[in-house]
This record gives structure tokens, C-alpha cells and sequence, in this order.
């Protein structure tokens, strides 16, 4: 029965209820909130980055095992531009991986840099796979070697170049 009174007493004075408008500060605080969700759904891009990073991790990695573990290991060891590829994939795998790690950390500043990196390292990481397999079928051929290390170099040279744009 008292809430049918007060009901009955917020229609009746409804006019005085509504004179008054929100203030500044009220409408700033539904902006904040706002704001917070927008940062939670960066949350979802930067796991999309590490997993385009552990994969780029993984297949540099199962490369390496998958040479190492190859019945012709021995003759690979015993050419020095098979060495050269082992060495340069390791260096380039660190290099990127360390670069990556800093421009994740500028990813609420710069959220559609995501997209782009993603895409563009998961471009490179399709060419370089062709390239493992052009040299599976012909082990040691310079051209394919050579061409490795160069998409190496180009992932290198990508998140150098994002790095130096977005100065975090």
C-alpha cells in the first residue's frame, strides 16, 4: 500500500522532479565509463597480437627443430649457408620478438596498428613457409636461402619502421 502512495505522489509532483538537468559532472562520468569499456576491448586486440607472435614464435621454432631432427642434418651443418640460414633465423626471431613486445605496449595508444601488423606479418610468415618448402624439395640452393633471410630482414625492418613512427 505504501509504494501505491508513493507512486501516486511521483506522478502527481512529476513537473518538480523534472526542472531540474544533470550536471557537467554526471555526463562527464557516463563519458569515463564509456571510455573503460572502449579499453576492454583492447584487451581482445593485444591477445590477438600475441597469438600472431606465438605463432610466428612456434613456426620459427619447428623450423629449427624440423632441421635439427631431419635425416640430413649433418650435411646441413656441413654447409655454411644452411648454417648461415639456422643463425640468421634466430637472430631475426629474437630481434622481432623483442620489438614486438614494445609496440604491444603502444597498442591502447594506437589500436589499428594491430590490424596492420597482424596482417602484414601474417603475409610475410605465409611467404616464408612457401620458401621452407621450396627448400625442402632442394636443400641448399642459394636463391631460397637467400630469399629466407631477405623476409627475415623485411620482418625486421617492418617493426623497426612501426616502432620509429609511433615513438612510445
Amino acid at each position: 500500500m505504501e509504494t501505491d502512495r508513493l507512486e501516486e505522489f511521483v506522478r502527481n509532483n512529476r513537473r518538480g522532479f523534472d526542472q531540474l538537468e544533470p550536471s557537467q559532472k554526471v555526463w562527464e562520468n557516463i563519458s569515463a565509463a564509456s571510455k573503460k569499456t572502449k579499453t576492454r576491448r583492447l584487451n581482445v586486440y593485444l591477445l590477438r597480437v600475441a597469438a600472431v607472435f606465438i605463432v610466428v614464435l612456434v613456426t620459427s621454432v619447428m623450423l629449427y627443430k624440423s632441421t635439427i631432427l631431419s635425416p640430413g642434418y649433418s650435411e646441413i651443418i656441413d654447409d655454411p649457408e644452411m648454417r648461415e640460414l639456422m643463425e640468421a633465423e634466430t637472430f631475426y626471431a629474437q630481434q622481432v620478438s623483442g620489438k614486438l613486445k614494445e609496440i604491444r605496449k603502444c597498442y591502447s595508444t594506437f589500436p589499428e596498428l594491430k590490424v596492420e601488423i597482424e596482417s602484414d606479418l601474417t603475409e610475410l610468415e605465409f611467404m616464408y613457409n612457401e620458401l621452407k618448402n621450396d627448400l625442402r624439395e632442394n636443400i641448399s640452393n642459394k636463391a631460397v636461402i637467400e630469399a629466407m633471410i631477405d623476409n627475415n630482414r623485411k620482418r625486421l625492418k617492418l617493426v623497426d619502421e612501426v616502432l620509429d613512427q609511433i615513438n612510445c
